[in-house]
């Protein structure tokens, strides 16, 4: 080892920062509005998950920003940092991180007006997130409370499996509705393929509207035996008929008519 060495080794030393205090460093920085410096301090990373926990909190920083209001050219600038964060998403190897990454890059692109961009990087989302219904709950939910309606659309075209997305959509019209949004809430259940699904998020809505407004909560159960009675398979209607029935009797403090389910479309014969 020459002197040299020696002498900046020392000093290499003094240097080198634990991968939480790189961490707090980006904090601060974000804190203080500088996303370049936090950006460049993401280099210092070596553990996946610490990048990708610093990447969220860039592009969480990104997001604020742009509900801020920009003039053209800082519009024009955030693009330029955008572009410095796309690298550093494509070099995560953890499919359900990366989904997640892209998907909040997604927002971030529509919002910018680079929809082409923002596209690939949606439906390579919603493609990495694949079976795992809690991903696509929340890729449709950011793009749903974002006011994306249109590519929320977009993206459940791209699930796979009809079942599954209307499962989804249940729990966010619930989620939503539970939050006193109930228009993106009445937007979802339009989208519910399924009577059954469709039936299910009216009545779990029916519940939590029950203590608040009687009226409302009967109008919502009424719908949904609207929609069982669609339901060809005789069991599944009946049972989902004998669910509605009863949530009726709780709400209305009366009684319900087994003759009246059991009458309903397919009934068994006497």
């Amino acid at each position: 080892m020459g002197k040299l060495d020696e002498f900046f080794k020392p000093l290499k030393r003094e240097r080198e920062k634990s991968e939480i205090e790189v961490l707090e460093d980006i904090e601060g920085y974000l804190r203080s509005g500088d996303i370049t410096s936090a950006i460049d301090a993401i280099n210092d990373l070596e553990k996946e998950a610490n990048v990708y926990l610093a990447l969220r909190m860039v592009l969480g920083a990104i997001r604020k920003r742009l509900n801020t209001g920009l003039s053209p050219e800082e519009a024009k600038d955030l693009q330029a940092i955008v572009k410095e964060v796309i690298p550093l998403i494509n070099g995560i190897f953890n499919g359900r991180f990366k989904a997640i990454l892209l998907a909040d890059l997604a927002i971030i692109l529509y919002s910018l007006d680079d929809e082409l961009n923002a596209d690939i990087a949606l439906r390579t989302a919603i493609n990495l997130a694949g079976e795992e219904g809690d991903l696509l709950r929340d890729i449709l939910r950011g793009l749903i409370h974002s006011g994306l309606l249109d590519k929320a659309g977009y993206a459940m075209k791209m699930v796979r499996e009809g079942r599954k997305l209307d499962v989804i959509l249940s729990e966010l019209a619930e989620m939503f509705y539970r939050a006193g949004d109930v228009r993106r809430a009445t937007t979802i259940i339009k989208h519910i393929s399924s009577p059954f699904h469709r039936a299910m998020a009216l009545a779990n809505i029916a519940e939590l509207e029950a203590s608040r407004n009687r009226e409302k909560a009967l109008e919502l159960l009424d719908a949904a035996m609207k929609l069982a009675e669609g339901i060809d398979d005789d069991e599944t209607r009946v049972e989902l008929g004998m669910k509605l029935y009863s949530l009726r009797q709780e709400v209305e403090g009366s009684g319900f008519s087994l003759r009246r389910i059991l009458a309903r479309k397919g009934a068994p014969p006497d």
